[in-house]
Formats: structure tokens, C-alpha cells, sequence
């Protein structure tokens, strides 16, 4: 009996994931001040909130075992105190990892096909007109992850945003954000292209206080 019941188990985990009935989930921005981790370039301050186990990383998206299926998210929080509109490009951030490993994000199609049926993917962006995807808390994965990730963000003056990014851990059961750093070249101004950067932000202070 023990043993069909881990063959169930087995098959229930490598099964992909459905996106039916996906609920989007509200992430809290708090004051720029409150993150541990954070640095301050100029009139810029970005601030990252690493997501390093399951339960945290399900507070944010409807997909259960997000870490232990090699992804981990890092929410970053930037506050633009300047006068000017800037835009963070996220083609160049890397995680440095303890032993000096460069990894770049991960894009959103790539998490996604990995996360959820095939034919499931080809019917989101469908879906987003139904009349259930207007329903209060209902939504698709493509929709979330599309509206929370921080690729090509434009920053208002005088405001704060925010979005994530995705790293693969090839080794899901080491917390890949231990000893890290997050390392963003630049913040690009919108019209002169003028560059502020960069910013270097370990990720050591906010994991001491997720403990």
C-alpha cells in the first residue's frame, strides 16, 4: 500500500501544472526603507526581497513548489526620487552567486512552458477575454507573471515600482540566493538615455531576517 501511494505521489509531482482556475495574487509593497537588502545610487534606491523558499514564493503566485522546481524569484522594489522617467532593462542583471557564478533571469515563456501544459500556454492569452478571467481574483498564469515581472519597467518621477525577477538554480535544494549578490549595470533615463548605476545589492541581510 505504501508503495502505490508513492507512485501516486510521484506521478501527481511530475505532472505538469494546469493553468485552469489560477488565482493572482496581491503582492505588498512596503516602505523602500523597511527592505534590508537595498542600495542607494544618486536619487535612485532599489531594494530586493529574494523569495528563497516555496511558501514565500506562493504568497505571490498560484504555482505550489515554484523553488523546489529550480525557480526562484526576487522581488525588486526601486524609488525614483529624481525628476526624470527611467526604465530598467533587465537583459544584463545578474545573480552572482557564493562562488562567483554569473547567472542571468530567466524569461517568463521559458518559466511558463515549463510550469503548465502546453496547450494550456496556447490558450492563455484567449482567455484573458473571457468573462471568468474579469472575475476579482481570477486571472491567468500568463497575465500574472506578464504584469509582475520587471522587464522594461518605466519608473515615474517621484514614484516607486516594482517587479520580478526569475533565476534557475540547477540544484533546487541549495538556496541559491545565500551568499549572493544581485548586481543591476544601470537605470537608464528615458529621454537622454543617461545611465545611473550600478547597483550591487547582497542578499544576506534580507535572508537573516526571513529566518
Amino acid at each position: 500500500m505504501k508503495t502505490l501511494v508513492g507512485i501516486l505521489w510521484i506521478v501527481c509531482w511530475i505532472l505538469p501544472l494546469t493553468a485552469a482556475d489560477y488565482v493572482v495574487k496581491t503582492v505588498k509593497i512596503e516602505p523602500i526603507e523597511s527592505y534590508a537588502a537595498r542600495t542607494t545610487v544618486g536619487a535612485i534606491t532599489i531594494a530586493a526581497d529574494p523569495y528563497s523558499m516555496d511558501e514565500k514564493s506562493y504568497s505571490a503566485f498560484d504555482v505550489k513548489k515554484l523553488n523546489s522546481r529550480g525557480y526562484f524569484p526576487v522581488h525588486v522594489i526601486i524609488q525614483n526620487a529624481s525628476n526624470e522617467f527611467l526604465i530598467v532593462r533587465t537583459r544584463n542583471i545578474l545573480l552572482i552567486t557564493s562562488s562567483g557564478e554569473q547567472l542571468y533571469t530567466t524569461p517568463i515563456t521559458v518559466l511558463l512552458e515549463d510550469l503548465f501544459k502546453a496547450d494550456s500556454i496556447d490558450k492563455l492569452s484567449q482567455s484573458e477575454s473571457s468573462e471568468s478571467s474579469k472575475k476579482a481574483k481570477a486571472g491567468t498564469p500568463l497575465s500574472d507573471f506578464t504584469t509582475k515581472d520587471l522587464t522594461n519597467k518605466l519608473i515615474n518621477p517621484g514614484e516607486v515600482s516594482s517587479g520580478f525577477l526569475f533565476f534557475i538554480n540547477p540544484d533546487p535544494k541549495q538556496n541559491i540566493f545565500t551568499g549572493s549578490t544581485l548586481f543591476i549595470p544601470k537605470i537608464e533615463e528615458e529621454g537622454t538615455r543617461k545611465s545611473i548605476g550600478p547597483f550591487s545589492i547582497p542578499l544576506d541581510p534580507a535572508l537573516s531576517l526571513s529566518k
